[in-house]
């Protein structure tokens, strides 16, 4: 008995355990490739979602949108975490600008330009539903949960990571030491940001913009960034309850037997 409750156990350990330990990586590649995945450790993992794209964005329940960029016609596709797309594209026109990052908040999709805005759009069909102006050039935008996270792009000679509210308030900086960041992403696994640069950096922040790592991925621009834990598939669900249904019933034998 003790035999089979200790190998459920293993199955149940082995099944509830992703594949891929750590922080997964969206990155954008300045329109040359699809979205990338890449690990927290710089290994390449796959392409993802339409060809063309900057930005993307991870509602934390398992969707996933990326954006073909241009002047006034975003083309925004949603996808499940296999990559597999969910319904039509649409377009976000956002005043005629070009998102190069995105991320989500609050049940809305937030998108930096180019341009330097950020909006606030509806995640169902693109129409905008706030906006604000960072001052930027090649914006990235993140969300940590409740305050907006923007940088100041490529060229801009800046090292600063700038908070806002929700509502465009300006809060405060955060210095990095690195100019010229664009794509950014917040990990909510361990309070820390990412950021893109130029030449295909890509370096890991604390919140008080101490280096803390980094890898290069290609020589491409990260004009957009997001950041989001491995999601188990499907099947790892099935085993998981699988190996739970197995301890249930292993432990009412036991019960039974010292009767």
């Amino acid at each position: 008995m003790k035999r089979f409750l200790k190998a459920s156990t293993i199955l149940l350990l082995s099944v509830g355990t992703p594949a891929i330990a750590g922080d997964i990586l969206l990155l954008g590649f300045d329109t040359q490739t699809p979205v990338q995945r890449w690990t927290d450790t710089g290994t390449f993992i796959d392409n993802f979602g339409q060809g063309g794209a900057t930005g993307s964005a991870f509602d934390g329940a398992g969707n996933f949108w990326t954006v073909a960029p241009g002047f006034g016609s975003n083309t925004i596709q949603k996808y499940d975490s296999t990559g597999t797309a969910i319904g039509s594209s649409f377009t976000a026109s956002v005043n005629g600008q070009w998102i190069e990052d995105m991320t989500y908040g609050g049940g809305h999709i937030w998108a930096s330009t180019f341009e330097g805005h950020v909006f606030e759009l509806d995640p169902t069909n693109g129409n905008t539903i706030s906006s604000f102006d960072s001052v930027a050039s090649f914006a990235g935008v993140a969300f940590d949960g409740t305050y907006l996270y923007t940088t100041n792009g490529f060229y801009s000679g800046d090292d600063s990571i700038e908070k806002w509210s929700t509502s465009g308030s300006f809060l405060g900086s955060i210095s990095t030491g690195y100019n010229d960041g664009a794509g950014i992403g917040y990990s909510s696994t361990d309070n820390t940001f990412w950021v893109g640069y130029l030449g295909g950096e890509v370096r890991h922040f604390d919140t008080t913009g101490t280096l803390l790592g980094g890898f290069t991925a290609g020589s491409a621009a990260h004009d957009g960034l997001e950041v989001y834990a491995p999601i188990p598939e499907p099947e790892t669900y099935a085993m998981l309850l699988a190996g739970l249904g197995l301890l249930g019933f292993m432990a009412r034998r036991r019960k039974e037997s010292a009767v």
